[in-house]
C-alpha cells in the first residue's frame, strides 16, 4: 500500500467525520427547537413521553434576576407555576414560564428610630436603616413591589439619649401567596412556598 492511498482514505475519513459533526450539530438545534414547541403545548408527544422531556428542558433553562416589580408582573403573568420564600430578611419570587426562570428579589427592611421627648413631641436623633433606599418602604410599611407587611413595634428605653424605636417588619405567607395570585393573575394553587431552581 502507498502511502499516498493511505492519505487519500484518511482525508475521506476527515470529510466523513466533518459532515457528521455538522449534521449533529444541526439535529441538536432541530432537537432543541422541537422541546420548546412540545413544552408549550403543542400536541406532537402524549404526556408520558413529554413530561420526562420537560424535566430535561427545564433543567437547561436560562434564569433572569428583574429588579424591577413591573417588569416581572408583565413577564411573568398567567405563569404556570410560581414560587416565593420569606429566607430572613429577604422576599423572593420565581416563576418559570417559556423555559426562562424569572426572579425578584426584595429585601424586608427593619428601621432603629431614636428620638427624644420633648414638651410632648418627639424630636427625631436619628434614624438607623441597612440601606438608605429601604426607608420609603419602612415608612409606608409596604415593600416596593406593593406587599403588605406586617409590623411589629418594639422600644427600648435609654438613660442618656432618648428612647429607641425598632420596628420589625415581616410577611405573612398566606397574604404572600393571596396577593401573588391576585397580581400574576393566576389560581392560588400554582403558586408555592419554596424554591424554583435551574
Amino acid at each position: 500500500m502507498s502511502y499516498e492511498g493511505f492519505d487519500e482514505k484518511i482525508d475521506v475519513i476527515d470529510l466523513i467525520i466533518g459532515v457528521l459533526r455538522e449534521h449533529e450539530k444541526k439535529l441538536d438545534e432541530l432537537v432543541s427547537r422541537l422541546e420548546e414547541v412540545q413544552i408549550s403545548g403543542a400536541p406532537f408527544i402524549d404526556e408520558e413521553e413529554q413530561e420526562p422531556r420537560k424535566r430535561a428542558f427545564s433543567q437547561r433553562a436560562a434564569s433572569a434576576d428583574l429588579k424591577r416589580w413591573a417588569d416581572f408582573t408583565e413577564r411573568c403573568g398567567g405563569a404556570r407555576l410560581v414560587a416565593f420564600d420569606i429566607e430572613g430578611s429577604i422576599f423572593k419570587v420565581s416563576a418559570l414560564v417559556g423555559g426562562l426562570l424569572y426572579t425578584y428579589i426584595e429585601e424586608i427592611p427593619n428601621i432603629e428610630i431614636l428620638y427624644r421627648e420633648v414638651e410632648g413631641r418627639a424630636h427625631i436623633e436619628s434614624i438607623d436603616i441597612d440601606d438608605i433606599k429601604q426607608l420609603p418602604s419602612a415608612l409606608r410599611g409596604r415593600l416596593d413591589c406593593g406587599l403588605e407587611l406586617d409590623r411589629k413595634d418594639v422600644e427600648v428605653e435609654t438613660l442618656d439619649r432618648g428612647k429607641v424605636q425598632k420596628v420589625f417588619y415581616s410577611i405573612d405567607p398566606v397574604v404572600a401567596r393571596s396577593w401573588l395570585a391576585y397580581q400574576l393573575g393566576i389560581e392560588e394553587e400554582n403558586i408555592f412556598q419554596g424554591a424554583l431552581e435551574t
